[in-house]
């Protein structure tokens, strides 16, 4: 992702979830307080708020007062997903520029820094071309937005705002235009101009296009029924995402067997603690049972069995939606390795991750190389 950014020359922002040094969503005034002290403990300029309603300027005065310098604010646009952010036609877009620009008091308190969107629709899309359209879109609102702040507010006409756009989907579909032999993948020579277009548009107004994504190391079921990047694993005449191409797997137990219900069935010890329970729109279930330590026929990286239901504590194996045929036989005590649907919400349950490395030679491959804790609670 960072050589597809710097191909295109393009900012990129990782989304490290509950670290992120911009608070990833309009700040409930209660937060204020608790991010300055971390605040005071940082370097000027290295945090960064969403903004989306006027009155939630006054509760960030307090910022300065602690960190002793001010904070730096990016406005939430909406484009299309509809979860937080004003559009730029809205009176309150028109509020929140007159009160950060006009109000003397205010400017000494808090930094303009840019406009943000968050495509999440692109999760609905099927393909690369689908993916584009929608960062395309993202950027043309905010670069439309930040030339309207431009144009009523010359005094900051050649100050740099940043245009931070995107979601994994979206971001990710740059990479169709780089590194690929045959040229780019999946994308339309239009769209390729149209981003080019928008992309110089912003270095000509002096703002700077900002990508920002959370869960493309990892991948999931859910950016697998997206289609939107080149795959990693296989070749530029089959591009496509496949299971090989996700990092991330639940390690689980099965815990018994039933074989004699209408279909066969089995209990795993990951439900939705575990693996969360959001849907991917691929399947009908919570999780993929990877073909790891199975003997199956089965192939493209499936055992034959999904997580067909799931509870709290209990997930009930089914066999997979997608293959009728040759289901790996399970066993009580089997360990299995599940591909949840969405690895932000599956990883929170974790308090550590166990680091393989697929680069060892095959028979190393089940050795733990490094174990890395990660940041939890709310």
């Amino acid at each position: 992702m960072l050589q597809a950014c710097d191909a295109l020359q393009l900012a990129f922002r990782p989304h490290v979830k509950t670290h992120k040094v911009l608070y990833g969503l309009p700040i409930p005034p209660s937060t204020v307080q608790r991010l300055a002290a971390s605040g005071k403990r940082l370097s000027p300029g290295s945090l960064s708020v969403l903004v989306d309603h006027h009155e939630q300027l006054q509760h960030l005065k307090i910022f300065k007062e602690i960190t002793g310098y001010p904070i730096r604010i990016f406005i939430k646009m909406d484009t299309g997903y509809h979860r937080a952010g004003v559009t730029q036609e809205s009176l309150e877009f028109s509020k929140l520029i007159t009160h950060i620009m006009l109000d003397g008091d205010f400017s000494t308190h808090a930094e303009l820094s840019g406009l943000y969107s968050h495509a999440g629709h692109s999760y609905a899309g099927s393909s690369a071309s689908q993916a584009m359209d929608l960062l395309i879109q993202e950027i043309q609102h905010l670069q439309k937005a930040s030339d309207s702040i431009k144009s009523l507010h010359p005094q900051i006409a050649h100050q740099q705002l940043t245009l931070s756009v995107g979601a994994t989907p979206s971001s990710t579909s740059i990479q169709n235009l780089v590194n690929i032999s045959d040229g780019p993948q999946g994308l339309e020579p239009l769209q390729i101009e149209a981003f080019q277009q928008y992309i110089d548009h912003a270095k000509a107004s002096h703002d700077v296009v900002e990508l920002h994504a959370g869960v493309y190391p990892f991948l999931d079921m859910q950016q697998l029924a997206t289609q939107a990047s080149p795959s990693a694993s296989r070749p530029s005449t089959d591009p496509g995402l496949s299971l090989n191409d996700i990092a991330f797997t639940i390690l689980t137990e099965v815990g018994s067997l039933y074989t004699e219900r209408d279909t066969a069935e089995a209990l795993i010890a990951a439900g939705s603690f575990a693996l969360g329970r959001e849907p991917c729109k691929s399947y009908p279930g919570w999780g993929i049972v990877s073909n790891w330590g199975i003997s199956s026929t089965v192939t493209s990286g499936r055992s034959g069995w999904q997580v067909g239901r799931i509870s709290q504590e209990h997930g009930i194996l089914t066999h997979d939606s997608d293959f009728h045929d040759n289901i790996a036989a399970l066993s009580i005590g089997q360990k299995l390795r599940i591909y949840p649907n969405h690895a932000c919400v599956a990883g929170a349950a974790f308090d550590s991750y166990l680091v393989l490395d697929s680069d060892l030679p095959e028979e190393r491959h089940n050795e733990i190389v490094d174990v890395w804790v990660r940041c939890r609670g709310w």
